[in-house]
């Protein structure tokens, strides 16, 4: 059995999923996971020529409760929260609000007097501004704090700049130019809060909060019932339980019930504050695939989806640099893949033929969540898990278990 992923009534139900588990080996994969326990539940969706071919819940949503994971279980995505901002700055460039390659602090004023890091203290005014295409790609020079070992990024931690989730998008915008950039923009690619700052260029241009702007322009069209920054209380009994692996073992990390994620969270993070279902994102994806489109609404232009899953980084020091200091932005990226406005790119297939062809997109979430979008195969694959911090093991098997069921059928 085959469902169009863009109706309406596509299956949200147990009965249609036993219909709908079509690559054993995908099952088999989260299945040994569970066993495992590398992961206490997921939710697989596997769309091909715009037919959900694999849907499937599995394990639990709430182990304590012994609540089992459901289809339209509602996840933490974190990471994967970027593409869908860059595709809403994209939009406002098309409609002439915004030039790619325009200083920032034509929106942002603040960002006029950023500096670049020096060793001797005196930080110096950038050769070139940071534009938005330094932040679509994240080649701006501001970091993370999280993942390198620049000096910089020592800075971000003494000042819980990426871990304060109760501030807000202008609070943090206006925060990060008070640090010194990495690098020179454009100079390098480097994992940071580039994208949260085009969360809040979006709030600036458009004069609406970024939650609205991708309700409104982005979320509804396309039918994304169950996305959104925050939990509502009717949508509680989908959402999942957080885990964070550690050394102690399995702590929860976030409850539905006491959540972050309530009425109260006011930083709409546009680089990884989303919630969401894997039908919802499955939609997001399927827009792309068709270049910018899905039932009649679009939302991008064909050549704005092609200019932004092409390789943006020449110029730039890559794929070998996050921080100066030197870890591999591989971690991150990979070997053979690239980046463009917002998605990291597959440049060339693997021997094996298991990790997409050159010219798919894709990218991943904290909590162990993944999407990948195949042009030449018309195929979309989404694994969404509850597990801190990423198991990139994981994620790169459930890729692999899905290109294998693929080959096998």
């Amino acid at each position: 059995m085959e469902t169009n992923i863009t109706d309406p009534d596509s299956p949200v139900s147990e009965k249609l999923n036993e219909n709908l588990k079509g690559l054993g080996t995908v099952s088999s994969f989260i299945e040994e996971n569970i066993k495992n326990e590398s992961i206490m539940g997921a939710v697989a969706l596997v769309a091909r020529k715009g037919n959900i071919i694999h849907f499937e819940s599995s394990g639990l949503a709430d182990a304590e409760e012994k609540n089992p994971m459901s289809l339209d279980s509602i996840f933490r995505i974190y990471s994967m929260t970027k593409p869908v901002t860059s595709v809403a700055v994209m939009m406002l460039a098309e409609e002439g609000k915004l030039e790619l390659d325009e200083s920032i602090s034509e929106h942002l004023p603040h960002f006029k007097n950023v500096r670049v890091y020096s060793e001797d203290g005196k930080h110096s005014k950038p050769s070139s501004p940071i534009t938005a295409r330094h932040l679509l790609t994240h080649t701006s020079g501001l970091t993370y704090g999280l993942f390198g070992n620049h000096p910089v990024d020592s800075m971000y931690l003494e000042a819980n700049i990426p871990i304060n989730i109760r501030t807000r998008n202008k609070t943090l915008s206006h925060d990060l130019p008070g640090f010194p950039l990495t690098g020179e923009p454009g100079s390098a690619w480097v994992y940071g809060l580039s994208t949260d700052v085009l969360g809040h260029l979006v709030e600036v241009i458009s004069g609406k909060s970024l939650g609205t702007f991708f309700r409104e322009r982005i979320f509804e069209p396309l039918g994304m019932e169950d996305s959104s920054f925050r939990i509502k209380k009717e949508k509680e009994g989908q959402f999942t339980v957080a885990y964070e692996w550690n050394e102690d073992g399995r702590i929860i990390a976030d409850h539905p019930r006491t959540s972050i994620y309530g009425e109260e969270l006011t930083w709409e993070s546009g680089g990884a504050g989303l919630l969401c279902s894997a039908q919802d994102y499955a939609r997001f994806c399927q827009a792309l695939l068709d270049g910018g489109t899905l039932s009649g609404n679009r939302i991008l232009e064909e050549k704005t989806v092609r200019d932004m899953t092409t390789n943006q980084l020449s110029g730039a020091i890559w794929p070998f640099y996050l921080g100066t200091a030197g870890q591999a932005a591989t971690t991150l990226l990979g070997e053979n893949t690239s980046f463009g406005l917002g998605f990291r790119i597959n440049e060339k297939e693997d021997p094996e033929s298991l990790n997409g062809p050159a010219g798919s997109y894709n990218w991943l979430g904290y909590a162990t969540t993944m999407f990948q979008i195949d042009p030449h195969n018309e195929l979309i694959m989404i694994g969404l898990t509850q597990k801190f911090p990423t198991d990139h093991d994981f994620i790169e098997g459930f890729k692999r278990s899905v290109y294998q069921g693929i080959l096998e059928k």
